[in-house]
């Protein structure tokens, strides 16, 4: 979601859609920002998954060079068009019409009003500081609801239904564990790469 203040990354898992992250930043071309939430992921799950689907903007050339570098696969990271990352997409469609629609009226409210200019260094780093911190708490409920509550099955979809926490931790469907338990650290040039991207 970019609603001319915000830009809101999201990641799911394909197979329990269970949100690995959704964090909202104030710019959608620092890559390095978002190779720190896929790594912070890895770190929290225990490894890298077999295969990261991402669009080709530019934050996620990050993600495909420590793909590319820790798990040796030709599959290990492929760029696909937005429509085409069908999860996430789906799961976008629900979170604009129950949540993300309410931040952006929101914003215009403040624009119509003439309480807000878009473009206006000033005012928008004020507004980064007066509502970062809530839309993020309001991320992360927004993440922990969907995690915990039950999907309901659906016509010709090859993912069962349940609870996405539960199915991604535990496996109570016949699945095959794809992740890539991992312990060696990344390469130091891929380290050197992403510490100079953060800074």
């Amino acid at each position: 979601m970019q609603c001319r203040l915000w830009v809101v990354y999201r990641c799911i898992d394909g197979y329990s859609r269970r949100i690995q992250w959704l964090e909202c930043s104030s710019s959608n071309h620092t890559a390095g920002l978002v190779a720190n939430y896929f790594v912070s992921c890895v770190n929290a799950v225990g490894g890298y998954p077999s295969s990261v689907r991402t669009d080709c903007g530019t934050e996620n050339v990050m993600i495909a060079v420590i793909k590319s570098a820790v798990v040796q696969s030709a599959t290990a990271h492929v760029y696909g068009t937005s429509p085409g990352n069908q999860r996430i997409e789906s799961w976008w469609s629900f979170f604009r019409r129950s949540h993300s629609q309410w931040w952006i009226d929101l914003l215009q409210s403040f624009v119509d009003g003439n309480a807000f200019h878009p473009g206006h260094v000033r005012e928008t780093d004020l507004m980064h500081f007066c509502f970062m911190r809530v839309l993020q708490s309001n991320l992360d409920e927004v993440r922990h609801q969907w995690n915990t509550h039950r999907t309901r099955p659906s016509l010709n979809v090859r993912c069962p239904a349940g609870v996405p926490d539960v199915m991604y931790r535990f496996h109570v469907h016949p699945v095959v564990d794809y992740l890539h338990r991992i312990s060696t650290a990344l390469p130091p040039e891929v380290t050197a790469q992403l510490q100079h991207k953060t800074t």
